[in-house]
């Protein structure tokens, strides 16, 4: 929630709402799929302006899968605002597609359900380049994608700390996979965050080799840009459209917000070529965040990239986690 002296919280959850969120999750892990039971089968069905991004399809093999999420343990241990976050477990796997349609007002998924033994096996089956997606784009209203404010969010302490938690595995995970490579750097490299909120992501990314990765950040928000500043390098108030950086300069890009409640599919699509083109030869590109990745691996190719992986695993979860080269 957006405020004229900053940003607060806003209400918390509402009671009826966690309750049942909670119960959705202990049905899943008991393999009670009788909440979705109707009379011609299985069917998940959502809201278009109510919580769509929780449903997910993924494809093993021949074989297309369904998914919903459930609530957080970030939002039920830790108290973060909002119901989820971007990992997925072996009990949100519901069982096989069947269909999904979607009309102006909500998306419908049916499925057929499968035993523990079987999802816990097509969790165990999802690989680095098993792409999870999230079909359907949350609205504001019928035919209005939710987006930030057009100026970026504001940005406090509090809001600083539950955007950090939010990205506790997704930090991690990032440092593991690449520390290998850039910490045997010899050479300065360029990392660039164009939606870089408060610097966190970026300025941890940075720890791996803090003598050879020069950070650059940008981001709508002015209020972001002075927050950033103390943990970045060069942090710049400006549309993603228009990187800072030089073209062909960066050896990796970070991507954080072509993502849903962030900005429309249309303009994930289109802001996506001017950030590739800030990459040198060879220079990586990584999508990831709190919310879905609005873009998929047949637009990261048409864009020059080459897809090396779209999903991350980590302890018990898995997550949207794209990684790609530039040309090869």
């Amino acid at each position: 929630m957006e405020t004229e002296k900053g940003w607060n919280r806003g209400q918390p959850l509402d009671p009826a709402v966690l309750e049942d969120e909670i119960k959705a999750g202990t049905e899943l892990r008991a393999g009670d799929f009788s909440r979705w039971e109707q009379p011609g089968g299985h069917c998940l069905r959502e809201e278009l302006t109510g919580r769509p991004e929780r449903l997910f399809v993924f494809r093993l093999g021949e074989h297309w899968y369904a998914g919903y999420k459930t609530i957080s343990e970030y939002v039920l241990d830790r108290d973060m605002p909002g119901i989820f976050c971007s990992r997925v477990y072996w009990h949100n796997i519901v069982g096989r597609l069947e269909s999904f349609r979607t009309s102006t007002a909500d998306a419908r998924v049916t499925f057929r359900p499968l035993d523990e033994v079987a999802r816990r096996a097509v969790f165990d089956a999802i690989t680095p380049l098993t792409e999870i997606v999230h079909p359907f784009t949350k609205l504001r209203e019928p035919g209005s994608e939710k987006t930030s404010p057009p100026d970026g969010w504001l940005v406090s302490d509090e809001r600083d700390a539950f955007l950090s938690m939010g990205e506790e595995h997704v930090r991690e995970y990032t440092k593991d996979l690449f520390g290998p490579r850039f910490g045997a750097l010899t050479e300065d490299v360029v990392a660039y965050d164009p939606a870089c909120s408060t610097g966190r992501f970026l300025s941890d990314f940075a720890t791996l080799n803090p003598a050879r990765i020069r950070t650059v950040g940008q981001d709508l928000s002015l209020a972001m840009t002075e927050y950033a500043r103390g943990r970045l390098e060069q942090v710049h108030h400006g549309d993603a459209m228009h990187p800072q950086p030089e073209p062909g300069s960066a050896g990796i890009v970070f991507s954080r917000f072509l993502n849903s409640e962030v900005v429309s599919t249309s303009q994930a699509r289109e802001i996506l070529p001017g950030l590739v083109a800030t990459l040198r030869p060879g220079g990586t590109m990584v999508l990831l965040g709190h919310s879905p990745v609005l873009l998929d691996a047949v637009d990261l190719a048409g864009a020059g990239l080459r897809v090396l992986r779209t999903t991350a695993r980590r302890d018990d979860y898995v997550f949207q986690y794209y990684v790609c080269e530039l040309g090869g």
